[in-house]
């Protein structure tokens, strides 16, 4: 394969993730990432609708990233819609507006091939033993990938458990409650039945967290000071520091949490019922490790391209 750039625009329920990778051989690198929270599924999200605000913010976040990536001659631009776009009704009137003004085909592609994409990108850069528990937490949904290498995906499922539909279905106190906490456990539980069943059959010995939520709190451990600055593509959290910075954010106000450093304006509202998913699932399934990766989605739409790049299809 010779040399080339593609853009990468990951649509999702909460931000809009813009990568520019050059590709080379088996390498990828990246050369320009941005992301913007668009907040795709804010107040529609009970309705099954995209709100005419909420279309206004998406357009113009497409239009920007258009920009940049002619900036950068890129190949090819692959968009990909994921939770907010499935779910909705009105996603057709959404996805004309983004032709007609940018020229770009968005791609909404079904929970099962989100997950598989996921796994995609995080096994290029983490490469563990034995079995392991893949999570992205969403805006719109989480997925779960359980597999083990070198055999691959045992098990894979998206939930439509994103946090921007937590927020809208649960009236969440600031700082949160533990009646709050329970009730969020509750729904956990009872919509995650397969989990449990098919990680009882086959342990994971890892949980690796994906983007999003997991990269911020290696960033509030790591503004915190406990834990190193690795610089790297994933980073182990270690159980002990996880729970200082879970018990933190469970302790914390909105206005405490925009003064946390490591954390991101937009995350402020959503990393507390984040963080109560992720301990719920360490805990329900008692995984003694905790790592987290950079790598998700968007990097696997990027080694699907290298890998199926005869067709330019996902």
């Amino acid at each position: 394969m010779t040399s080339a750039q593609i853009a990468v625009i990951d649509m999702g329920t909460n931000t809009f993730n813009l990568l520019i990778a050059g590709v080379n051989e088996q390498q990828m690198k990246e050369i320009y990432f941005e992301k913007i929270p668009v907040k795709l599924g804010k107040g529609g999200m009970q309705k099954k609708i995209i709100t005419p605000e909420a279309r206004l913010r998406a357009v113009e976040a497409m239009i920007r990233y258009k920009e940049i990536a002619d900036r950068y001659h890129v190949q090819e631009i692959l968009a990909i819609g994921t939770s907010a776009l499935r779910s909705a009704t009105n996603s057709t009137e959404l996805l004309d507006n983004i032709r007609q003004t940018t020229g770009i085909e968005v791609q909404i592609i079904p929970g099962d091939e989100e997950a598989s994409l996921i796994y995609t990108g995080v096994t290029h850069s983490i490469h563990p033993k034995d079995v392991f528990l893949i999570m992205d937490v969403g805006g719109g949904s989480v997925e779960f990938i359980l597999a083990s290498q070198p055999e691959g995906v045992i098990w894979k499922k998206s939930y439509p458990l994103g946090i921007a539909r937590l927020l809208e279905k649960f009236d969440l106190s600031d700082p949160v409650t533990e009646e709050n906490i329970q009730a969020l456990e509750r729904y956990f539980d009872l919509h995650l039945t397969a989990l449990w069943e098919v990680t009882s059959q086959h342990r994971p010995g890892m949980l690796i967290g994906a983007a999003g939520t997991f990269d911020t709190l290696r960033a509030l451990a790591t503004g915190k000071g406990w834990l190193p600055d690795a610089g790297t593509s994933w980073q182990e959290i270690p159980p002990d520091i996880y729970r200082k910075v879970h018990r933190m954010l469970l302790r914390s106000d909105a206005t405490e949490r925009k003064n946390m450093k490591g954390m991101e304006p937009f995350r402020v509202e959503m990393i507390v019922p984040a963080s109560i998913f992720v301990n719920f699932v360490l805990g329900k399934i008692n995984v003694p490790s905790l790592v987290q990766s950079y790598y998700s989605l968007k990097e696997g739409v990027v080694f699907r391209w290298m890998e199926t790049r005869q067709d330019h299809k996902i």
